[in-house]
């Protein structure tokens, strides 16, 4: 037996562990930074900027950043907006902004701090498309609607990009009867070998969504309450380091 489909597989669940994790890590952490609640307003965009003024620390290479430097970067995050961009594209479920995530300019207005800005930054090469979404329904609602009607939620939909929507079946479930946070895991309606996951808590949520046959790679994480960050990423590189990416999942290209 080859052992090529070994190493597609044991890549296979590196990348599902690691996006598994990340859902997680994600929705134990809650940035700091985040402003007062305004209403939506049209974006106001931040100039982006590599320069960098720091002065070097005596007897090593490495550098400190002055104080007009850390009041520089501390200025373009004390503006944070909830609503930074108005909805694009709508339908009963969810609200699609239209703005290129993957712009530095962008990413200012959707991260909450530096090092949201520098991690999502970091990631642009891993990823085909990042774009905020609005939830006009939570998951967290759906739940404890079921809650009250006594019916078991066994299907859920969650965003993609530009107004692709998913449909999660789901089959195995933590959540405890909770309408305030749970974690699930499942594969989208028809398509068993697939594989999705989501965890909520309250008005955020993250989720997962991997599925080979279909070139369908997606992830969502948590920015505000009732908002997803959705991103398209590259299975070869998101998650995988330098040496598991050798093995390739997508033998057709994608474009960026």
């Amino acid at each position: 037996m080859s052992s090529k489909p070994l190493i597609k597989i044991c890549c296979w669940l590196v990348l599902v562990f690691a996006l598994t994790a990340g859902v997680r890590l994600l929705l134990s952490h809650r940035p700091n930074g985040g402003g007062k609640a305004v209403v939506p307003v049209a974006a106001r965009i931040l100039p982006a900027t590599n320069a960098v003024s720091a002065r070097p620390v005596a007897g090593s290479n490495s550098t400190v950043p002055s104080a007009l430097e850390l009041a520089r970067r501390g200025a373009l995050f004390s503006s944070f907006q909830k609503h930074p961009f108005a909805a694009a594209q709508t339908n009963a479920a969810f609200g699609w902004t239209a703005e290129d995530g993957k712009n530095p300019d962008v990413i200012h207005q959707l991260a909450h701090n530096e090092l949201e800005f520098e991690r999502m930054a970091g990631e642009n090469d891993r990823i085909y498309r990042r774009q905020l979404v609005y939830l006009n329904e939570t998951a967290a609602a759906v739940f404890e609607q079921a809650k009250l009607t006594g019916k078991p939620v066994q299907q859920l939909t969650l965003p993609g990009i530009d107004g692709q929507e998913f449909l999660f079946e789901i089959v195995k479930s933590d959540s405890n009867g909770s309408s305030r946070q749970g974690m699930f895991s499942g594969h989208l309606a028809g398509n068993p070998d697939s594989l999705v996951t989501m965890a909520f808590q309250d008005g955020r949520q993250a989720f997962t969504i991997l599925s080979p046959k279909e070139n369908i790679y997606v992830v969502g994480e948590p920015r505000e309450d009732g908002q997803v960050i959705v991103k398209a990423i590259d299975p070869n590189t998101y998650g995988l380091g330098p040496e598991e990416a050798d093995d390739h999942f997508v033998t057709v290209p994608t474009n960026k």
